[in-house]
């Protein structure tokens, strides 16, 4: 088995995103759009392809990469709400991920919340890890 290309884990991670949060809207960073919706959901992701071997590196490896995604919303409510649906439906999440591959796991770590006076948003910041088999 070998590594997904970054292109799968970003369609992986855009399906799986929209599908837990719908109808708040999820753009990759560089799209997000401060003006129009008053709540949504971006990501980046980074670290793919850095294997860690558990074993004989012939056939246990893994790829872990990292998707950070930050929730942004008008109250600081909605903010909360939106990434606690993350939090329950990805974290310890095991199987076809957008379905796209298999992930053998998810650990979703709660960041950090803020507030962007600038743009008037709360924002709550999200690291996913996944553990996925090479």
């Amino acid at each position: 088995m070998g590594q997904n290309s970054a292109a799968v884990y970003a369609q992986a991670i855009q399906t799986a995103l929209q599908l837990v949060v719908t109808p708040t809207p999820v753009y990759a960073s560089f799209n997000r759009n401060f003006a129009s919706e008053p709540t949504f959901l971006t990501w980046t992701l980074r670290n793919v392809h850095q294997p860690v071997y558990t074993g004989a590196q012939s056939n246990k490896g893994i790829d872990r990469p990292v998707c950070q995604t930050n929730v942004y919303a008008q109250t600081m409510a909605t903010c909360f709400a939106q990434a606690q649906l993350v939090l329950d439906a990805l974290h310890g999440y095991q199987g076809l991920l957008g379905g796209l591959f298999f992930v053998a796991k998810i650990d979703v770590e709660w960041l950090f919340n803020t507030f962007d006076n600038d743009n008037k948003l709360h924002q709550i910041v999200l690291d996913m890890t996944f553990d996925i088999p090479s």
